[in-house]
């Protein structure tokens, strides 16, 4: 195998950009000395700001080793359903083709890229395990040794995620879903308060958190690095199992994005991943009854042709208004952080459900169908995803306070408001436009070129409007039910008149 390749690495390194073997191992070792020299002081000094009454009492509460092991299985669940549109095993279009898609031996040559791509999940888990560790260690909670076993723990979550993700792209879509399925059920027994086996065998393993002589620790952390060492393992001797016609699908969808995103247009990016409609094709889009129920029909019978983008979308709405219905039990860092996560998820899942919105931006210029002009057609395509998002937020909130004890009805009301918030906001994202001109004139300073600046700041405001007005809600919470309410009805009433005015502007 290694001969076969051998032709193929040498002409590559002959090209003129190549990467000595001496300019890898000084790229490794910059990497690993400011991993030593910046980052571990970083995350130390992160963890003494961390370690707060109130950011302690909830690390070492009964609760938190559920809500770890239902986020992880959650998280694992989102990868399985990440690898079936971008896996970790990809190359681009023309080395898909012409090696992946040769004589040569598949395995052997994604192994490297798949390699490559295991570091984002292991890094993901891992690097939150250390500030945890740091943490208690800072508040004398916790030893060096059990703090190198919690980052042990990490590190196996980490290669689990990594499995999770190969898994995604090795399996076809029937035993994918059954393994998105049994994730999914295992992240709500986790957190789900009437079954304490689960919740009881997590709370012994976190109880001996303080007592690492008992080995229990230990165990769980060596058993954890195990299997997801052998998980990837296993995902590695399989990638030559991998289809030629997907690997060629999921290597041109990640270009398209790549170059998108690299023009900034994250727009383009984020709809090069959008599944094309491969279901229920038989079902009547069409029928009578009031012009509303009309349109939401045709919504929903949309959001019934794309059953996987669908079953993600409401997965991400209803986990984001489960963090934001928390948000309100959580003390001091941890409500911001679980409303920040909470927002961006019901945002993320919102996008599912409204291309009829964007759709009616797009009629712009046309000649009116039925005599309803863009602005009607927004509304009239609000109706079906608004009332999904708010019965997924109050059933998500429910969900929050439940598993929180929460007796107030802020966990259920402020999923509802920041819901209302997020659709308005996609609908003013969705009559933004294209990017003008002159935002991409170079601005030349000794530093270089600051336009890419200018041009993703044009681009964040879809994401930090959301972030701003779930942010405004939670601030007026205190103040009672009535000033929620009345502040989102003061932000989606900005942010329909903001996007009327983006419609006159796209019109003139």
């Amino acid at each position: 195998m290694s001969a076969s390749l051998g032709p193929v690495r040498e002409v590559w390194a002959q090209r003129s950009r190549a990467r000595t073997r001496g300019d890898l191992l000084y790229l490794l070792y910059v990497v690993a000395m400011g991993a030593v020299v910046l980052g571990l002081p970083a995350l130390l000094s992160a963890g003494r700001a961390l370690a707060r009454g109130d950011v302690l009492a909830l690390l070492l509460s009964a609760g938190a080793p559920p809500t770890a092991i239902a986020l992880s299985l959650a998280v694992a669940a989102g990868l399985v359903g990440l690898g079936a549109v971008r896996g970790p095993a990809l190359l681009p279009p023309f080395f898909t083709a012409t090696l992946a898609g040769g004589p040569l031996p598949r395995g052997r040559v994604l192994r490297r890229p798949f390699a490559r791509a295991m570091l984002l999940p292991l890094l993901a888990a891992a690097l939150p395990a250390v500030l945890v560790a740091a943490t208690l260690m800072a508040a004398d909670r916790t030893g060096p040794g059990t703090a190198a076993l919690l980052t042990l723990a990490g590190v196996g979550v980490g290669l689990l995620w990594g499995g999770a993700w190969s898994a995604g792209q090795l399996l076809r879509s029937t035993p994918r879903r059954l393994l998105l399925l049994l994730l999914g059920l295992g992240a709500a027994i986790a957190a789900a308060p009437p079954l304490l086996a689960v919740r009881e065998l997590a709370r012994g393993m976190w109880s001996q958190s303080a007592a690492p002589s008992d080995g229990q620790v230990a165990a769980w952390a060596v058993g954890l690095a195990a299997a997801g060492a052998a998980g990837v393992a296993l995902c590695a001797a399989l990638l030559g199992r991998l289809r030629g016609t997907e690997l060629a699908a999921q290597a041109a969808r990640w270009e398209a994005a790549t170059t998108s995103a690299t023009a900034t247009d994250l727009a383009g990016a984020a709809g090069a991943f959008r599944a094309l409609p491969a279901a229920g094709r038989r079902l009547r889009a069409i029928g009578g009854g009031p012009t509303v129920l009309l349109y939401a029909r045709r919504d929903a019978v949309a959001w019934l042709r794309t059953p996987d983008r669908c079953a993600g979308g409401a997965l991400a709405v209803l986990l984001g208004a489960v963090a934001l219905g928390g948000a309100p039990l959580l003390p001091g860092p941890a409500a911001w952080t679980a409303l920040l996560l909470g927002a961006l998820a019901l945002r993320t899942g919102a996008g599912a459900f409204v291309d009829g919105i964007r759709h009616g931006v797009h009629t712009l210029g046309a000649p009116p169908l039925l005599g309803q002009r863009a602005g009607t057609q927004l509304l009239l395509h609000a109706a079906a995803p608004g009332l999904l998002l708010v019965a997924l937020g109050v059933l998500g909130g429910t969900l929050a306070a439940v598993v929180g004890g929460g007796a107030g009805s802020g966990s259920v009301l402020l999923p509802v408001a920041v819901a209302a918030t997020v659709l308005a906001a996609r609908a003013w994202e969705a009559a933004k436009g294209t990017m003008p001109l002159a935002l991409a004139t170079p601005i030349p300073t000794p530093q270089g070129d600051l336009s890419v600046l200018v041009m993703l700041a044009w681009q964040a405001d879809a994401v930090v409007v959301p972030l701003l007005g779930a942010a405004a809600l939670l601030l007026v919470l205190p103040s009672g039910p009535g000033a929620v309410l009345l502040t989102a009805a003061a932000l989606v009433g900005l942010l329909v008149l903001l996007t009327r005015r983006r419609l006159r502007e796209l019109q003139a």
